[in-house]
């Protein structure tokens, strides 16, 4: 499914190209407002999921149930907190287990999204095992 290129459209794209941070859609609908393009929240929702759709971009669900988004670039895994909700990339190298898992597919795109906790976190007063 390819969807039309909208101002938009355009817009929530390039925002989400230019950022790292995993971004919700709330946060793309304030850089919209201080920049004084004309998008509604809801707008972003459902370019956000066409982007997902279309393979541009991939959503992250953290522990606390707010979607983030990313947009699609060289493979790389999340890793998901579920104390402090954190999103961390780690690209994949030449990993031979991992590669040993998957000899006999032909991967057209990946999505790998663990959740944990992170080592800040862990070492935590705060931290309980409840938390996973």
């Amino acid at each position: 499914m390819v969807t039309r290129q909208t101002r938009q459209k355009e817009f929530v794209l390039d925002n989400l190209k230019q950022r790292f941070d995993h971004p919700t859609a709330l946060q793309i609908f304030n850089d919209a407002q201080k920049q004084g393009v004309k998008i509604g929240e809801v707008s972003i929702y459902r370019i956000l999921n066409n982007l997902v759709k279309e393979g541009s971009a991939c959503k992250i669900v953290t522990k606390d149930n707010v979607a983030h988004f990313d947009f699609t670039r060289e493979d790389h895994i999340h890793l998901v907190c579920n104390s402090c909700n954190r999103i961390f990339d780690r690209y994949i190298g030449d990993n031979e287990k991992l590669a040993d898992l998957i000899k006999d597919f032909h991967i057209a795109k990946q999505d790998i999204v663990l959740y944990g906790i992170c080592n800040e976190c862990a070492k935590s007063e705060n931290y309980k095992k409840s938390n996973f």
